[in-house]
Order: structure tokens, then C-alpha cells, then sequence
């Protein structure tokens, strides 16, 4: 008796070929990543937050790399966090209720 192919391998077999991404999309999306996240924010009623030395190097090149004048690295991570939570939202009040 032969079993029923599971859903990730159906899903595996019926998903697309992945397209290369033109210059013209990767600079339109580097830009769009840019604006949500390498823009400089103002802090106010700041803390205290800690990564690890590799997590913090690695933001860091990101940031020097990819940003723009003034952008820098705190910025960067509550860009990050702020989008995450915006993402979550409905999830983190769901399991909140838990």
C-alpha cells in the first residue's frame, strides 16, 4: 500500500522555480529595506540592550554598508523590533491571552 505523499513534499513539487531577481528589482528593494530600516530614528527615554559580539558586528557591517549618512546601528535594531512586533501583533495579544 503506497502512502500518501506528505504536504511539504506536494507542496515542494508544485512550487515555482525561484526567478532571478533583475538589478533593477535589487536595487528597489534595497531601497525599500533602506527606508524601513537604515533610516535614523530618534530616540527618546532610551535602554539598555545587549547582542552577542557576532550579532552586533554583523548589524554593524549592515549598517555601515548598506545605510546612509547617519544611519546607525540602534536605529537599526529598533527598526527591526519595532517591524516585528508591528508583524506579530495579533499573534503576541492572541498568545498573550493564553
Amino acid at each position: 500500500q503506497e502512502a500518501e505523499p506528505s504536504e511539504q513534499a506536494v507542496h515542494a513539487e508544485s512550487a515555482p522555480t525561484p526567478k532571478r531577481i533583475s538589478a533593477k528589482m535589487r536595487r528597489s528593494t534595497l531601497e525599500a529595506y533602506k527606508q524601513t530600516f537604515l533610516v535614523p530614528a530618534k530616540l527618546t527615554d532610551r535602554r539598555a540592550v545587549y547582542l552577542s559580539r557576532d550579532t552586533q558586528e554583523r548589524a554593524d557591517f549592515v549598517v555601515r554598508r548598506l545605510g546612509n549618512r547617519g544611519a546607525n546601528l540602534s536605529s537599526f535594531v529598533e527598526r527591526i523590533v519595532r517591524a516585528h512586533l508591528e508583524d506579530y501583533a495579533e499573534e503576541i495579544e492572541e498568545w498573550r491571552k493564553l
